[in-house]
């Protein structure tokens, strides 16, 4: 590469690199702010002294159900991207759709509704005869399986969309087995994919606090919603932040030696006939995600709401938070997709340890509890509160800025996991015939970046979009007064044991989940 040509890619690099280091400085304002909140002079506890002796065991018990969870959820997220985009079943955009609606679902709901019916008592229960509560490390492993596979479904099935079926058909055509094309020729070109996905399953499963409290898993979010001290709260966050550099050094091993490979976008995958195996699989692989994460979840919903209606019982309005988190959702996605754009393009032209430092900060927040991001925002606010006291935090509060920063905060991470291996596999011939043939920076994303992008841009968008329409401890914590979402109005019924409002708007929020997804699919076969 000429001198010329080193100082233009250079200087395309720090036009990326500005924008992108103020994003990762807002990444990392809640581990400032959990910071000033452990030397404020009070706190929010009393000071107790922390026992290390009783957080190991909850260390040890978080890094398997870490590792459990992510292991299940690649092998069952990858056979069902798999055959959803290589295998011709009857069905198979509608079955895609009910195996990602668990996205939807809250994970402690599901998790009250399996202990639930589970139980000797249940209706499952009975009918396969189980003792004792179904509480402790499986059941949670199964929850989070059910609740993690549609990340790994998404993500693998953006990417099986990229790949070229030229590759894959010349293998064929030389008498390789499906196993083997699989193997030497569709695997390397996922294996950027499963690292970034696997860090999304093992986050939500070490910041995951519902489930776990629900089924009574004994783990470090599980401990740190009993904290009584402002240190012993930081020290579980800190360990959560632990947590995930075994994830990050995979994801880094995954990928690490495939960044320079790119490809071309090829025509639309071939669907080939099933064979029983396959189909005997797939049968199973639904019958675990549509019966435990969508069908029993949505009958035990429904029989919350028959009997509310049985009993004349009144219901709480679900219209306005159900108004109030599709545009919540809405916007919060949009530009938390933005900015992961922004992140995930400049991640891909950098190597090396600032590449790595990169992912690392990009992360570390999303390692955190919804409640300690929320917590390090506001002891962030108010610091800054008393050292501008002009400026009128009442109205940004009312807008929604501290909310959406908070989104950005907790969720950049899904973005950029599912855009990063695109932004990877560009293919820089066609990018580099639009820059000599006078194309601007805005017409070549739009013309050659964007065409070869879509299928991962509406994967971070749904899951970004459903994250944050289930999410709840920023949203208690973070929103405008006045204002109620259906993941809020599922916690408040729950706290007030009124099942037919919790089945309500459980219900509602399946119901948007699906038009998300039915739209942006009528949308994708027009574009």
């Amino acid at each position: 590469m000429s001198s010329r040509a080193r100082w233009n890619q250079g200087g395309r690099n720090a036009l990326w690199a500005i924008p992108s280091l103020g994003l990762l400085g807002l990444l990392l304002l809640p581990l400032l702010g959990m910071w000033l909140w452990l030397e404020a002079p009070s706190g929010l506890f009393d000071p107790e002294p922390v026992h290390m002796d009783r957080i190991w065991p909850l260390v040890g018990r978080t890094l398997g159900l870490s590792v459990v969870v992510v292991i299940l959820s690649l092998a069952l997220g990858t056979f069902l991207a798999w055959t959803e985009t290589r295998v011709n079943t009857r069905g198979r955009r509608l079955w895609a759709m009910l195996c990602l609606l668990p996205l939807a679902v809250p994970s402690y709901l599901l998790a009250k509704i399996l202990r639930e019916q589970m139980a000797p008592e249940g209706t499952l229960g009975h009918l396969f005869g189980t003792e004792g509560a179904f509480t402790g490390f499986w059941p949670a492993t199964l929850c989070l399986t059910v609740t993690c596979t549609p990340y790994v479904h998404l993500l693998v099935a953006a990417a099986l969309e990229r790949c070229p079926q030229g590759e894959e058909e010349a293998a064929r055509s030389l008498g390789a087995s499906q196993w083997r094309v699989i193997k030497t020729v569709v695997a390397p070109r996922l294996r950027p994919t499963w690292g970034f996905a696997s860090v999304l399953v093992g986050l939500y499963v070490v910041s995951d606090f519902g489930a776990v409290a629900v089924l009574n898993c004994e783990v470090l979010t599980w401990r740190l919603y009993q904290a009584h001290s402002a240190q012993e709260a930081v020290l579980l966050g800190g360990s959560l932040i632990g947590m995930v550099l075994p994830l990050l050094v995979l994801v880094r091993l995954l990928h690490g030696g495939l960044h320079d490979e790119r490809s071309l976008i090829g025509r639309a995958p071939t669907l080939r006939p099933a064979r029983g195996q396959v189909m005997l699989g797939l049968a199973g692989a639904r019958l675990l995600m549509v019966g435990v994460g969508v069908a029993i979840p949505t009958l035990t919903m429904l029989h919350w709401v028959g009997q509310g209606l049985s009993n004349n019982l009144e219901f709480a309005d679900v219209l306005e938070p159900a108004s109030t988190s599709v545009t919540i959702a809405a916007a919060g996605a949009g530009l938390t997709l933005c900015a992961s754009v922004v992140l995930a393009a400049a991640g891909a032209r950098l190597r090396g340890v600032w590449g790595g430092l990169a992912d690392n900060a990009i992360y570390l927040t999303s390692a955190l509890p919804g409640i300690l991001v929320a917590i390090g925002l506001l002891q962030l606010v108010l610091n800054l509160r008393m050292e501008l006291s002009s400026v009128d935090w009442s109205a940004i509060r009312d807008a929604g800025v501290f909310l959406f920063v908070g989104f950005a905060m907790r969720f950049m991470s899904q973005g950029y996991a599912a855009l990063k291996p695109a932004f990877m596999r560009l293919d820089q011939s066609q990018l580099e015939s639009a820059r000599s043939l006078g194309a601007g920076a805005l017409k070549r994303f739009w013309t050659v970046t964007l065409p070869q992008i879509r299928p991962s841009l509406l994967a971070a968008y749904v899951l970004l979009f459903l994250s944050i329409a289930k999410e709840l401890p920023i949203t208690l914590m973070l929103i405008p007064p006045g204002d109620s979402t259906l993941a809020y109005a599922i916690f408040d019924a729950n706290n007030e044991g009124v099942e037919q409002d919790i089945g309500l708007a459980g219900l509602t929020l399946l119901v948007v989940a699906m038009t998300l997804q039915v739209g942006l699919n009528r949308w994708r076969k027009h574009v």
